[in-house]
C-alpha cells in the first residue's frame, strides 16, 4: 500500500505519496500532425437526433497541437516519491497530484477508513490520452476534446484560497488545444462527509470555441457493484464503432443487466439520457449497499458508465494498468450527453458549475431492487447528502466570494498561460483567480523572451521548444526569429499544421540550409509521404535517423512508414543499425516482427513472440491479434497478447484483421 507523509489535518497542505511508479520520460520532439484516436462514425447511426449529430460533427480535433506527445514512458515500476496535496475536514481526506494534471488520487471516508475511489496501487502510464500518456484511478478533469485531456500527465498550478467556509484547494491551467482557462476549487464543508468541486472554464478570446468537459471518476469494480443514474435510456458506444440507443433497465436480471458491470463481456460506454427535469447524479453502490454518489448543478448534465467487461482482453487491460487482482470502472459527468459532442463557448464568456461527492449507505435490498425503486432510494440519499437548493446556494456563494479570489500559489504549472496572455497584450496575473505570472521554468520562457524583446537564442530555444504555438496570435512574434534555423523550423511547423504544405516545405528547406537538423528532415519526409513520394520520404527519413539515432519516436515513425510502403527489408536494416537500447524497446521489437513476417522469416518472428514482448505505449483499442494470426494462423491468441476490447472468438480473427487493416 502507499505510504503518506503529511501534516496534521484541517488545512490544505503539501505531502508526499510513496508509490510504485513508472518514469514518464521526456516529450517527443516530433510535432503530432495527426491524432491518436479513432472515434465512432456518426454517419453509420441513423437514429441520432439532428442536434446531437450536429454537436458530434462540430469541434473535433484533427491533432493535439500545440502539445507534444508524451510517449517515452516505460513499464519499469520503482518506488518513487510523488508530490501531493492533502485536503481534509476530519470526515474525508483527499490527495491531489499537482504534477499529474491535478488528479484527485484518493478520497478517503475516515469514519470507516475506506477509499471511496479506486486508488491504483501503482502509477503505470499507457497510451490512452490525447497526447498518449495516461494512468488509471482517482478523479480526472478533462477539458479539450473527446478523450483524456492533454494536461492529464502534465503539471498544473495549485494554490490555497481562503473563504468564510474554509480553505479551498484551487487547480488551474491554460488548455492549449482550445486556448481556454480552467480551474477546479476543491472544498470540504466542516463536519460533513462531502467534497465540493467548483469548476470554471473561461474563453479569453473574442471568438467562440468548441467546449468539452468530462469529469472521470474511477471506483472499485467489486462483485455485486451496481451503477445507477436517473435515466430510462442510454446511448451505447462500443469498440466496433457503433452508437445505439438502449433501454434501461438493461435486462430483466442481474446476470445480464449491465447496470451490474461484471455481467458485461466486452468494453463499452453507456451515456445515460438524464431528463432535464431531474437533478443529474450518478452512483456506484457495492453489494453491501455502500458506495459513492456524484451530483452537480444542472450545467453538468451528462452522465456515463464505462466498463471493461469480463472477457480476456478487458481483464488484461485492467491488469496492464493496475496490476493483478485490481478492477475498476468509471462513472463520469460531462457537459454534453455523450463524449462525442462539443458545445460552444462564446467569445469572452465563461461557464461554471458545482459538483458534489459523498459516501452513501443503504440497505442492500434497496439499491439492488428494481431499477425504479433503486433510483428512488438513491435520489433520497442524494437529497440527504446535499439538497438541490443547497448545492445551488453553494455555487452562487462560490461565484460571489471565492471564484475571483487570488490563490496562495503552492505549485507551478506550465508557462503557456503567461506566454499566451503576454502575446495578447494582457497581464499574466490579470485574469482574476488564475494568475499565470509564476510558472515553472520550461520552454515557454523562450517564447516569453521573444514576445517581450524580439530576441531569442536559437540554439537554446531549439533544444527546448520543438512544437510551437500555432494560433494567429503568435505569427508576428515568431516572424521576429526567422533569421535563424529554429525560427524557420517553427514557421514551417505552423504552416504544416494549417495545411499550407508548400509554405511548410520552403520553411523546412530554409531551416535546413541554415542548420541541418533531423527535425527539418522529418518534416520534409512527412510532406513527401503526403505527395506519394515514398522513395524520397525514405531517403529523408534515413537522413533524420542518422542525425538523431537515439530518438525512439523518430525510429518508430520511420519504421512504420517503411512497413506501410512495403520496404520491410529496409525496415529491418534500420532497426539493426539502431542503438541497442532503442532496438530493444517493445514498440520497435513489434516493428521488427512485422518486418520479419513480411519478408517471410516466420520462424524468427515466432521466436520473438514466444520469448515475450511488452509494448509500453500500446494504444487503447489496439490489438496484437492480427500479428499473432499472421505468425500462427488459427492458433489461439495467448492471454499476454490479448488486448481486445470486445469478445472475439478465434474464428473471428480474420474479420478482425481485415477491420484493423482498413483503419
Amino acid at each position: 500500500m502507499a505510504r503518506v507523509e503529511g501534516m496534521p489535518p484541517g488545512v490544505v497542505s503539501p505531502t508526499t505519496l510513496r508509490l510504485l511508479a513508472a518514469s514518464l520520460g521526456s516529450e517527443s520532439p516530433l510535432p503530432p500532425f495527426t491524432g491518436l484516436q479513432r472515434l465512432p462514425d456518426p454517419s453509420a447511426s441513423a437514429n441520432l437526433p439532428p442536434d446531437m449529430r450536429e454537436r458530434i460533427e462540430y469541434g473535433q480535433l484533427a491533432n493535439p497541437l500545440p502539445y507534444a506527445l508524451q510517449n517515452d514512458y516505460s513499464r519499469d515500476l520503482r518506488s518513487r516519491d510523488i508530490p501531493a496535496l492533502r485536503i481534509t475536514n476530519d470526515r474525508l481526506e483527499a490527495l491531489v497530484l499537482p504534477g499529474l494534471g491535478g488528479r484527485l488520487w484518493s478520497l478517503r471516508d475516515l469514519a470507516v477508513d475506506q477509499d471511496l475511489l479506486f486508488t491504483n496501487r501503482s502509477l503505470q502510464f499507457a497510451n490512452f490520452a490525447l497526447t498518449d500518456a495516461w494512468f488509471a484511478g482517482g478523479i480526472e478533469w478533462n477539458l479539450g476534446s473527446t478523450g483524456h485531456s492533454a494536461s492529464t500527465c502534465r503539471p498544473v498550478f495549485t494554490g490555497s484560497v481562503s473563504s468564510s467556509r474554509g480553505a479551498a484547494l484551487r487547480i488551474w491551467e491554460w488548455e492549449r488545444t482550445r486556448d481556454l482557462v480552467f480551474s477546479v476549487d476543491l472544498l470540504m464543508p466542516a463536519d460533513r462527509a462531502l467534497l465540493l468541486a467548483f469548476v470554471r472554464i473561461r474563453n479569453p478570446d473574442p471568438e467562440p470555441k468548441p467546449l468539452y468537459w468530462w469529469t472521470n471518476i474511477a471506483v472499485p469494480e467489486e462483485p455485486g457493484v451496481r451503477v445507477l443514474a436517473p435515466a430510462t435510456q442510454a446511448w451505447r458506444t462500443t469498440y466496433d464503432g457503433s452508437i445505439a440507443s438502449v433501454e434501461i433497465p438493461f435486462a430483466d436480471n442481474p446476470a445480464t443487466d449491465i447496470s451490474y458491470p461484471l455481467s458485461a463481456q466486452g468494453a463499452a460506454d453507456y451515456f445515460f439520457q438524464v431528463s432535464t427535469e431531474r437533478r443529474p447524479w450518478i452512483a456506484a453502490v457495492q453489494a453491501d449497499g455502500r458506495g459513492l454518489v456524484q451530483t452537480s448543478t444542472v450545467q453538468l448534465r451528462g452522465r456515463k458508465l464505462f466498463l471493461w467487461g469480463t472477457a480476456a482482453g478487458g481483464q488484461h487491460w485492467q491488469e496492464w494498468l493496475c496490476g493483478p487482482e485490481s478492477r475498476y470502472l468509471e462513472i463520469q459527468a460531462g457537459l454534453a450527453t455523450t463524449q462525442l459532442e462539443h458545445l460552444r463557448l462564446e467569445g469572452n464568456a465563461e461557464i461554471s458549475w458545482a459538483e458534489a461527492y459523498a459516501p452513501i449507505e443503504a440497505a442492500p435490498t434497496a439499491v439492488h431492487d428494481s431499477w425504479p425503486d433503486a433510483l428512488a432510494e438513491v435520489t433520497e440519499l442524494v437529497a440527504l447528502a446535499i439538497p438541490d437548493e443547497q448545492l445551488d446556494e453553494c455555487h452562487h456563494w462560490w461565484r460571489a466570494e471565492v471564484a475571483d479570489a487570488g490563490p496562495q500559489q503552492i505549485t507551478a504549472g506550465s508557462g503557456a498561460g503567461k506566454a499566451e496572455l503576454l502575446v495578447r497584450g494582457k497581464d499574466p496575473d490579470g485574469l482574476p483567480g488564475t494568475p499565470f505570472g509564476q510558472p515553472q521554468s520550461d520552454g515557454f520562457r523562450h517564447l516569453v523572451a521573444l514576445a517581450r524583446t524580439g530576441e531569442v537564442d536559437q540554439d537554446v530555444a531549439g533544444a527546448e521548444v520543438l512544437v510551437p504555438p500555432i494560433t494567429d496570435h503568435w505569427k508576428a512574434v515568431l516572424d521576429r526569429a526567422t533569421e535563424g534555423w529554429w525560427g524557420q523550423l517553427m514557421l514551417a511547423i505552423r504552416s504544416h499544421a494549417r495545411g499550407d504544405l508548400e509554405e511548410a516545405r520552403l520553411g523546412y528547406l530554409r531551416s535546413a540550409k541554415i542548420r541541418s537538423t533531423p527535425w527539418a528532415a522529418r518534416g520534409l519526409s512527412q510532406l513527401a509521404v503526403a505527395r506519394g513520394d515514398h522513395a524520397g520520404a525514405a531517403d529523408l527519413y534515413a537522413r533524420a535517423v542518422a542525425q538523431a539515432p537515439s530518438s525512439l519516436p523518430l525510429l518508430v515513425e520511420v519504421t512504420d512508414q517503411l512497413l506501410t510502403t512495403g520496404r520491410s527489408a529496409a525496415c529491418l536494416a534500420m532497426i539493426d543499425a539502431a542503438p541497442a537500447r532503442i532496438s530493444a524497446h517493445g514498440r520497435v521489437v513489434l516493428q521488427r516482427i512485422r518486418a520479419l513476417l513480411a519478408v517471410g522469416r516466420v520462424d524468427d518472428a515466432r521466436a520473438l513472440l514466444e520469448s515475450g514482448i511488452e509494448v509500453p505505449d500500446l494504444r487503447e483499442g489496439e490489438t496484437l491479434g492480427t500479428l499473432w494470426q499472421a505468425a500462427y494462423g488459427d492458433r489461439p491468441l495467448p492471454y499476454r497478447y490479448d488486448f481486445r476490447m470486445r469478445p472475439t472468438s478465434s474464428n473471428e480473427l480474420g474479420m478482425l484483421a481485415a477491420s484493423e487493416q482498413s483503419r
